[in-house]
């Protein structure tokens, strides 16, 4: 098979993939009843949710460096995770506390999810120089569409199971799914282009930069500027989707069934964004898209601070905001420091993300437990939002200029 035609077949298996790590994404189904099970308070539950996207940020350090500096292949570091993510789903099902539950479900499939999305996203941008923002919206629509598929699936297993058992099933499952399709997934060989393709003058914008490993990066102030951002993305959109159903239930006034289907809407909106602001970004830019994309999300955050006034809407622009938020790191970080070292310097962009994944879900039921309110959470993301919006316009305008010195050097080299 022709490596241009392997390379989407690549994509679907590794998008399928994608689409049972997002079952952490259809949480605020699970949250719920596991607390009701065990008279937890849902603050307390939901800290095994900040556990597993804060602690998934230390995997993606060590698959990295392992893929860079002892050519590991990630093929055996999606096994790995996949192992440990099923057998962390599994293991849920048998927790008796709190400190089973965190560490089943925050440590171990944190550490899953952190060792497949580290090996996989890298893998599949070097696929797609030429759609670098289409391939990696459409790989992590994977999980963004997920919660659309296990939300309602968990309400049924659930309804007829229990919580506990719920998990069992999932954990067999994803232990049989990711052990079968992690044997498939490869990168392409070093310095792979399409056959016949021609940069678009954007695509030839976003190859004009110089390759900086991950302490270049961290010296240059580009680098706090995209990923400062990140972070503060992640806990506005985090604290939403980790918590969309209690919040629909206390907000909205919905029924638990009723919420569970706009949790599921809400995948719909996480998809079309991962898909939709992709493809904008490989035609306007990634940067634009970014602004944009923050700008959205601080609107709808204020708008949920200052009324409740049918609330569904902001929280499915948040949905759509989040999910384009989330397909841009891989393609953004190519961008702006290059591809050659661009597994490692992923995990390091992509750092302050557990920052905001750790504060973001605890943020909003620890403020509606103490004052009985959402507001005050949904104020400071719309205004973490539009700082974001600050700091990716001088990301913007640092990367213009640095583009057009490259483009001015080479032609005087040429010359």
């Amino acid at each position: 098979m022709r490596l241009e035609t392997k390379r989407w077949v690549l994509l679907v298996i590794c998008t399928v993939i994608y689409g049972f790590m997002g079952q952490t994404y259809a949480w605020s189904v699970f949250v719920k009843p596991l607390a009701e099970h065990f008279h937890w308070s849902l603050a307390d539950t939901m800290v095994a949710f900040a556990i597993y996207h804060t602690f998934s940020t230390l995997p993606l350090f060590i698959a990295a460096k392992a893929q860079e500096r002892w050519n590991i292949h990630p093929r055996t570091i999606v096994l790995l995770g996949g192992v440990v993510l099923g057998l962390s789903t599994l293991g849920v099902g048998f927790a008796t506390n709190l400190t089973t539950l965190y560490i089943a479900y925050g440590f171990m499939g944190g550490g899953g999810f952190g060792l497949i999305y580290s090996a996989v996203l890298p893998a599949m941008v070097k696929f797609f120089p030429d759609r670098r923002g289409l391939a990696s919206g459409f790989l992590v629509a994977g999980i963004g569409a997920a919660p659309l598929i296990w939300a309602p699936i968990g309400v049924y297993l659930i309804e007829h199971y229990g919580v506990l058992s719920t998990f069992k099933i999932l954990g067999v499952l994803n232990l049989v799914v990711f052990c079968v399709l992690g044997f498939f997934v490869q990168p392409p060989p070093v310095g792979f282009t399409p056959a016949g393709w021609v940069p678009s003058k954007i695509q030839q914008q976003n190859l004009a930069v110089v390759d900086k490993n991950w302490l270049g990066m961290l010296c240059d102030p580009l680098y706090y500027c995209i990923s400062l951002g990140i972070g503060m993305g992640a806990l506005s959109g985090l604290m939403i989707t980790a918590a969309a159903s209690p919040i629909l239930q206390s907000v909205g006034g919905y029924t638990a069934a009723v919420a569970s289907y706009w949790v599921g809407i809400l995948a719909v909106c996480n998809l079309a964004g991962r898909l939709g602001w992709g493809w904008i970004s490989d035609r306007v830019g990634r940067m634009p898209s970014l602004i944009t994309i923050y700008a959205i999300l601080g609107c709808a955050m204020l708008w949920m601070a200052f009324t409740d006034y049918r609330v569904v809407v902001p929280l499915l622009l948040v949905g759509m905001c989040f999910g384009g938020f989330m397909g841009m790191p891989g393609s953004l970080t190519a961008d702006a420091f290059g591809t050659k070292y661009l597994t490692f310097n992923f995990v390091v962009l992509f750092c302050p993300f557990a920052v905001g994944a750790f504060i973001g879900p605890r943020l909003g039921p620890a403020i509606k437990e103490s004052t009985g309110s959402y507001s005050e959470a949904f104020l400071y993301g719309g205004i973490l939002a539009f700082i974001a919006v600050v700091l990716a316009i001088i990301a913007a305008l640092i990367m213009r200029q640095r583009r057009k010195r490259y483009l001015a050097e080479k032609a005087i080299s040429a010359a």
